[in-house]
């Protein structure tokens, strides 16, 4: 399983905040923490929660996926050969064929 780096969800936090002209006293209101939370947070220095991440993407109209793993339309097709590509190569239909299955779930 791959770990989550903190460090890099913290910068992509900071990045959506400052495009969105907010400061970490206003994003911390957005939320209901404090502003040193969201330092810590940007810096990679603490590991927020689910629900905390989940606010912070509501927030700054972003989704879990760029956040957390830096996922975007721009950058999905390469995301998705790389998962693909650690598929063994046996399952890979398999692999296609259930995320086309989630897909038409999700619409």
């Amino acid at each position: 399983m791959k770990e989550l780096d903190y460090v890099q969800i913290g910068k992509r936090i900071k990045i959506k905040r400052k495009e969105m002209e907010l400061t970490q006293e206003r994003l911390s209101e957005l939320i209901d923490v404090s502003p040193s939370y969201i330092s810590e947070i940007e810096r990679g220095n603490s590991i927020c929660s689910l629900a905390t991440i989940s606010n912070i993407c509501y927030a700054l109209h972003t989704s879990l996926d760029y956040l957390v793993f830096g996922i975007t339309e721009s950058n999905s097709d390469q995301t998705f050969t790389e998962v693909l590509k650690s598929v063994p190569e046996k399952n890979h239909k398999l692999f296609i064929d259930l995320c086309e299955n989630i897909s038409n779930s999700l619409k």
